[in-house]
């Protein structure tokens, strides 16, 4: 039977792009917040920022490449209830999708005009990661390994984010409105939160053991 190592080496460069889709979202934040941060005031960084993400999101997904070999043998099912910082974790994805959804819907009713094309135009993609997330939430509970692969890279990249933007709203260079500028600071501290929280559950011992044992007990050998 063909295991989850074996599936996980069958396509490298799928596995390598998905690693490199978070981490050129990251980088695109993370170019023009550096930016701000410095004071350069040098625009494009988001271009730069980019290609620069998805190469450190590609040496992620390898450096977490162990990950791939532990979880269930699909189509089968985990042998056992998952553990309390499986269902946390997921439950924080699930979380974030529903975040996602409704930070869209509230930027929906702000805007006006030409900035209401702009939020109809971020629909898809905003309904791509509210799917994907969910997505990823389900295929950790079942306990496979490319979900549980692909969450680390994704928290890991989101945080990165989420670290540049709090330096960035933190730096004495900016000179935001109170009352929004709490809001960005708020928005971007808790982020990278449920970024580090979903990293240390899927990584630590209690998500390990559920993992690998979440191809569940062998069958009965025919044999006796």
């Amino acid at each position: 039977m063909e295991t989850s190592t074996q599936r996980a080496t069958a396509f490298p460069v799928l596995r390598l792009a998905s690693a490199a889709v978070p981490g050129a979202v990251s980088g695109a934040v993370i170019g023009p917040e550096m930016s701000a941060i410095l004071g350069l005031r040098v625009g494009g960084l988001a271009a730069v920022g980019a290609p620069l993400g998805a190469v450190a999101g590609v040496l992620i997904g390898v450096a977490a490449r162990a990950l791939l070999g532990q979880g269930t043998r699909h189509p089968g099912r985990a042998g056992h209830r998952a553990s309390w910082a499986t269902v946390s974790a997921a439950g924080l994805l699930v979380a974030g999708g529903v975040s996602a959804a409704v930070q869209w819907d509230a930027a929906r009713r702000q805007t006006v005009e030409m900035d209401g094309i702009l939020v109809l135009v971020l629909l898809p993609p905003a309904a791509i990661l509210v799917a994907a997330l969910v997505t990823l939430a389900v295929g950790v509970l079942r306990r496979r390994a490319a979900a549980r692969w692909a969450a680390v890279v994704a928290s890991v990249c989101a945080g990165a984010a989420a670290c540049a933007r709090l330096l960035g709203e933190l730096s004495p260079l900016t000179t935001p409105d109170p009352m929004e500028w709490r809001m960005s600071v708020l928005q971007a501290a808790l982020l990278v939160a449920v970024s580090v929280a979903i990293t240390a559950l899927l990584l630590s011992p209690a998500a390990r053991r559920d993992f690998l044992a979440g191809g569940g007990p062998a069958a009965p050998s025919s044999n006796g």
